[in-house]
Parts: C-alpha cells; sequence; structure tokens
C-alpha cells in the first residue's frame, strides 16, 4: 500500500525551454497542490442514425499547470523566483567568501524547469515548466509560506531520483521586518504579497497537442498587510485619502552564515498605492488592513527588486 509521506517533489533548471533535464533538486513542500495533466478530451457529436450522441473522441489543447506550496527557505525557493522575473547576477557578498548576493529582476524571458513529480509508482517529469507567479505570506506566530504556479510544456513517465534536501530552516514569523515609506513597522500581524508576471503558452496547429509557444503580459505585484491600529498606524489611511505612493520592503532574516552575514531575503517595491484602508467595527482589537498595488516605478526601471543572500554560488 502507498503511502503519500514517500511523495517528493524535485526540479532542475533547464538550458533550453522543453529541453528535459534530470533533476538534482528537491524540495520539501505541504500536502496540497502539485501539477496536473488536463487533456481537454474533446467529443465529434453528430446526428448520424443511432442513439449514441458522442461519435469519436481525441485530445484537445494539453496543459500541464499547478502550483506547490512550502515553508519558505533561504536557498532553493530563489529559483522560482527568478524564474518568475526573469533575470539574476550573483556575486560574493563583501567581506565574505562563502555567502553570495543573488539580485534578481524582471525580463521579458524567462527561465525554464525540468520538475519531477514523484507520487508512489506515478513518477512524472513536466519539462518546459515555467513559474507564473509566486506569493510569500506571514503571520504572527507562524512559519512563512512561499507558493509559486508553474505553465510546463510536456510529461513523461520517469524513474524516480534519490532525494537529497538542503538543511537551512524556513523563515518563520520572528525573521519577518516589513516597512512602509522605508520606515519599520512593528504592529503588523499578517501579511502577503504576490508577484504575477502575466505569462501564457500558446497552442498551433500541426504541432503536438502541448504547448508549442509562450509570452507574458503585463506584470504586477499587489499585497496585503494587516496592522494594530495606533498612532503610527492610523497615518496610513491619511495616506490613503490622499492617494500617497509610498516603497514597500519585505525583508527576512535568518541564520548566521558565513563570517559575519545572514541568510537574507530582501523584496522591495520602489513605488506602491494604497488600493484600501479599512478599520471595521470589531470587539477585538482594532486592525487596519491596507491593500496596495505596485506602481512601475521610472526612477529605478523597475516594479520590484529582490536581492537573496545565502551560501548558493549561483541560481544555474
Amino acid at each position: 500500500m502507498s503511502t503519500g509521506v514517500l511523495n517528493q517533489i524535485s526540479f532542475k533548471k533547464e538550458s533550453a525551454w522543453g529541453t528535459a533535464v534530470v533533476p538534482d533538486k528537491s524540495i520539501p513542500v505541504d500536502f496540497s497542490g502539485g501539477i496536473k495533466t488536463d487533456l481537454d478530451i474533446k467529443f465529434n457529436q453528430e446526428l448520424k442514425a443511432q442513439l449514441a450522441k458522442n461519435i469519436n473522441s481525441y485530445i484537445g489543447a494539453q496543459k500541464h499547470e499547478g502550483e506547490f506550496t512550502l515553508d519558505f527557505m533561504p536557498d532553493y525557493p530563489a529559483y522560482f523566483i527568478l524564474g518568475a522575473l526573469g533575470a539574476v547576477n550573483s556575486a560574493l557578498k563583501g567581506g565574505e567568501s562563502t555567502v553570495y548576493e543573488h539580485t534578481i529582476t524582471e525580463q521579458e524571458s524567462k527561465p525554464s524547469f525540468t520538475i519531477e513529480q514523484a507520487i508512489d509508482q506515478n513518477v512524472k517529469r513536466f519539462a518546459g515548466c515555467l513559474v507564473t507567479n509566486f506569493k510569500i505570506s506571514g503571520k504572527a506566530g507562524e512559519s512563512v509560506k512561499f507558493v509559486f504556479g508553474v505553465k510546463g510544456k510536456s510529461q513523461a513517465t520517469a524513474s524516480k531520483i534519490t532525494a537529497a534536501y538542503t538543511t537551512p530552516r524556513p523563515y518563520n514569523w520572528k525573521d519577518v521586518s516589513i516597512k512602509l515609506g522605508g520606515t519599520a513597522i512593528g504592529e503588523v500581524e499578517n501579511f502577503e504579497i504576490e508577484y504575477i508576471n502575466g505569462l501564457e503558452v500558446l497552442h498551433a496547429l500541426n504541432a503536438t497537442n502541448d504547448p508549442a509557444y509562450n509570452y507574458v503580459k503585463a506584470s504586477e505585484v499587489k499585497g496585503k498587510v494587516e496592522l494594530y491600529l495606533d498612532s503610527t498606524t492610523a497615518a496610513f489611511i491619511t495616506d490613503y485619502l490622499g492617494k500617497t505612493e509610498r516603497s514597500v520592503e519585505l525583508i527576512l532574516t535568518g541564520d548566521v552564515i558565513g563570517s559575519a552575514s545572514n541568510n537574507k531575503f530582501d523584496m522591495t517595491i520602489p513605488k506602491a498605492v494604497f488600493t484600501s484602508a479599512e478599520t471595521p467595527l470589531r470587539e477585538d482589537y482594532n486592525l487596519l488592513t491596507i491593500e496596495f498595488q505596485g506602481v512601475y516605478d521610472t526612477a529605478t526601471s523597475k516594479l520590484l527588486n529582490v536581492v537573496v543572500t545565502n551560501l548558493l554560488t549561483n541560481l544555474t
């Protein structure tokens, strides 16, 4: 009898979209989500002197899509942030010999991955997996969560690799710092930030049932923070009413690495507009809920910027 605890998810970055490679990295994920193949079965239905309505069937525009949820670790999730955004520059951090900083920014072309999904005897390798979005969320008292969505090009049966996992601990609520307008806000109870690159896949005539092309539409970044209401956070209601643009920065600081550094994740939205600021009546502690949308910043030519600090030499 099979058991779900023995399932595993592994991946590797590809050199070309859809050219499958053997995964060599494994990630621990939550017991939810995963990639599913949708054949989009079609039927020919004609009146043909018979009682049956369906007279034939065929495979339509086949898709391989899904998402994964995991505790946000300092190392491998950076690959999927790169997958969503597109470009990375990796360099040794100043004063260190083993610690690297990976600056991840937007570009049109996105790297792809082969993702192996081993569910007992059902072992599939999905090639050409492109990351369409990622969401980071956290709540007081809990670990920080990372969710990413993918759209693949093809799937094939494979032999399961032997999984090997890294050991850095995931980020948790005590590692979180959120800055609004450059000022750290200590009253945050929970948050979520999502980036969506608008990536789509296209099917073509006289090709395979799988996607033949991919492209990205306009990207967006949005989020929400819930804060305890006091004299400090009440000022953000004024910002909302005045449509004052503020920067939003999420900083996660993990364990010590190298000689004088830490595992770290730093995502900055240079310019954001509050789209709502609500303080509903409640019998519990009053909360201020702020929703925001990122705006392209012409001063930096960026919608957002991500810097990941860890022990990985690169994200290849």
